[in-house]
């Protein structure tokens, strides 16, 4: 209790005056509900006995004008509390969102959204409700408690001792509870929290649930959530109950004491009738102030557990920022970048990265590829200065990144990412917060060098068109789009792309990649991406595999060198899309390399690839469902998919096994076997398969016997 006064009374410093208003408008109300039942023992023991009316019309008059400039008083505390609370909930507010913009992006990987958003909607009000109850009820019952304590003993001091014992006995049962009912209570926290991101997390998840008909686990998901949070709001409640009814009890003990011990002494003729009303009068009001501050203590409790969850969260470290910075006049674009000899994991002794080091030349354009989860991503992020290295160093500029002020050194950058979030409002303001100084032809300027202005004007309200749910109103590429024109209307000196065309189509493809050269122009660009055919023009191009770097120089040099460049090459070679996507072929080169089909004649693999069907699947469908019959080989012409399989080991009851991308290939298998799929594949971003079914192999393999056993040994070997 001492540290949630403590913690109240550190947000009021900063409004000094506003509180000594408070403070003084509230003595007066306070004077008058303590001292007004003081008045029975004038008005008994000097005007009703000696039947004196000029007396009771006197003192009448007394109380009212004190009653009315009191409450007048009271009023005006009312104004001012409610000023006051508004002001340090907006401060405390504020102080928190401007801790977590600063806070370590692993920070927000590793919390989920519903406990970040608990702070606001459920620790906040518990320190408003406590500041409420501390300054109006508790203030309040505290002042009438001691004036009237100081009245009991000019009454009778006798019984203001029994009284005084008694107030001490009716806080112990809430101090022995209090250890139970701070556990009880950041019980009950945690579980709301862990609600609403379950909760959350479903409602931006409906694609992936829906594709996998996930609907009744989820809702089993969710029942078993609310059982636990039932259980502990239960406890709560019982706790609160038991904390508020236990001095209640002792008030009806000293209540009786009192009335005997009173009525006794008056019998005896040591107090007068007017003082033992006034004593029974003054000690009721006293009783319920106590009682009152009995009634508040759940709310110390709550507030103690938030404001410990708050504290927690301001000691969390921000990122780490240094102080270099350009100043205004320094119009320098040239960005020069090293890696020097880089190893960082997200978790420790899990390196993503090892032992990295490269070099990108002021205004040239590179690009880094590999495998999916080779580490290109991660070494962009560090680029960003989102993480630091664990071993090694970035420069810029030959300055560490670590000594860069953040701020600074991202106003030099623009950056696309795979997954662009935009914000609610308009497209207008979208576009236009990456540069808040652009004019509305800067805006507009942006738009067409991404081609989406076209698409903007055509709207009915133009640039001022809503964006809803995150842009779920748009299509991925119009998304994409958007974030693109963002990055460009920014004219950064260096520009970084993660995956940047991975949901437009090849028509739109094509034509931001000219954008993107158009726009590369006396800057630096890193392009992350797994689609090589748009790279081929990159001054430099740096290989990753399992986080290490194995080899960099453009495309020429690495397909003339051979090693792993050019078997990612030859993976993706040999597959065409028509203009529109939604056609794709594959020549008998690229069939060839298929480990089923390799030394199968030229003419024989020429008819199999005319046999291939083209299929499309959008972001989050599922491509095939683990248990299902197998029957259809799949070739990713475009697009990234995840494989997943059914677990009981993980909280989604999912594990995931691969992600595979343009030229990789799943459900060989299925060309010769009937058996049931053994993992669910879905798409993560928009994929367009050929693919080959099982009856049209046989129908190959019917005419051509001298391949059958071939096909089938090549197979077995696969499996096994």
């Amino acid at each position: 209790m001492l540290t949630v006064i403590k913690n109240v009374l550190s947000y009021l410093r900063t409004y000094k005056l506003l509180t000594a208003l408070f403070l003084l408008t509230l003595l007066f109300d306070l004077a008058f509900l303590s001292l007004a039942p003081l008045s029975f023992k004038f008005i008994i023991d000097k005007a009703v006995e000696p039947r004196d009316l000029g007396y009771f019309f006197f003192i009448l008059k007394v109380l009212i004008v004190s009653g009315v400039i009191c409450l007048s008083f009271g009023i005006l505390s009312d104004y001012v509390l409610a000023k006051l609370n508004a002001r340090v909930q907006t401060e405390l507010r504020k102080r928190l969102f401007e801790h977590l913009q600063y806070l370590n992006i692993d920070f927000f990987h590793k919390a989920r959204a519903g406990d970040l958003i608990s702070y606001f909607s459920v620790d906040l009000p518990a320190v408003e409700r406590v500041m409420t109850a501390m300054l109006t009820t508790g203030i309040q019952s505290l002042t009438v408690v001691l004036v009237s304590t100081v009245a009991l003993f000019y009454l009778q001091w006798s019984m203001a001792i029994l009284i005084l014992i008694g107030a001490m006995v009716i806080f112990i049962g809430p101090y022995l509870l209090g250890r139970r009912a701070h556990a009880v209570n950041e019980n009950y926290i945690n579980q709301f929290s862990q609600m609403t991101s379950d909760i959350q997390e479903n409602m931006k998840a409906q694609k992936v649930i829906k594709g996998y008909n996930l609907q009744a686990d989820m809702i089993k998901k969710f029942s078993a959530r609310l059982q636990l949070l039932s259980v502990s709001s239960y406890q709560r409640q019982v706790m609160n109950y038991q904390m508020e009814r236990l001095p209640l009890i002792s008030l009806l003990f000293i209540n009786l004491t009192i009335i005997g011990l009173g009525s006794y002494l008056a019998l005896k003729g040591h107090i007068t009738i007017g003082a033992l009303i006034a004593f029974f009068t003054m000690y009721t009001s006293m009783g319920n102030s106590v009682f009152n501050l009995t009634f508040i203590i759940p709310s110390f409790t709550d507030a103690q557990v938030s404001m410990e969850r708050i504290a927690h969260l301001l000691d969390q470290p921000r990122e780490s920022n240094g102080r270099f910075s350009l100043s205004p006049s320094d119009d320098n674009r040239q960005v020069d970048i090293r890696v020097d000899d880089v190893t960082f994991g997200y978790q420790d002794n899990q390196p993503v990265l090892q032992n990295v080091s490269l070099h990108i030349s002021p205004g040239t354009k590179v690009a880094f590829v590999g495998s999916s989860g080779s580490g290109k991503s991660t070494l962009l992020q560090l680029l960003l200065g989102f993480y630091d290295p664990q071993l090694g160093q970035v420069q810029v500029n030959s300055i560490k990144l670590q000594d860069w002020e953040r701020g600074a050194y991202r106003e030099r950058i623009g950056v696309v990412f795979q997954d662009n979030f935009l914000f609610h409002g308009s497209i207008y303001d979208n576009i236009r917060i990456s540069q808040p100084s652009a004019t509305r032809e800067d805006v507009v300027a942006a738009a067409k060098q991404a081609e989406i202005h076209d698409y903007i004007s055509g709207l009915p309200d133009g640039y001022e068109t809503l964006v809803l749910d995150e842009g779920s109103n748009f299509s991925g590429g119009q998304r994409q789009r958007i974030a693109i024109a963002r990055a460009i209307l920014r004219d950064p000196p260096l520009l970084l792309l993660d995956e940047a065309t991975s949901a437009l189509d090849p028509i739109s493809e094509s034509s931001i990649n000219r954008t993107f050269e158009e726009i590369a122009k006396d800057r630096t660009v890193v392009s992350v991406t797994h689609r090589l055919s748009s790279i081929t023009s990159y001054d430099q191009i740096f290989v990753f595999d399992q986080g290490k770097l194995l080899d960099h120089g453009s495309h020429q040099q690495m397909l003339a060198n051979g090693g792993f460049y050019k078997s990612l090459w030859e993976k993706q070679s040999g597959l065409s899309l028509s203009q529109n996507g939604q056609e794709a072929t594959i020549d008998e080169e690229r069939l060839s390399r298929l480990p089923f089909f390799q030394g199968i004649e030229r003419s024989v693999l020429k008819e199999i690839s005319n046999l291939f069907n083209t299929e499309t699947y959008g972001v989050g469908q599922t491509v095939i469902h683990e248990g299902e019959p197998g029957e259809k080989f799949y070739l990713i012409a475009r697009g990234r998919v995840e494989i997943t399989k059914s677990t009981p080991d993980t909280e989604t009851g999912q594990v995931r096994l691969a992600v595979l991308e343009d030229g990789d290939h799943f459900g060989e298998i299925a060309l010769l076997e009937n058996v049931p799929r053994t993992a669910t594949v879905y798409a993560l971003t928009p994929c367009v398969f050929l693919t080959l079914q099982r009856k049209v192999l046989y129908y190959i393999l019917s005419r051509y016997p001298e391949i059958d056993a071939h096909v089938r040994q090549t197979l077995k070997e696969r499996r096994s």
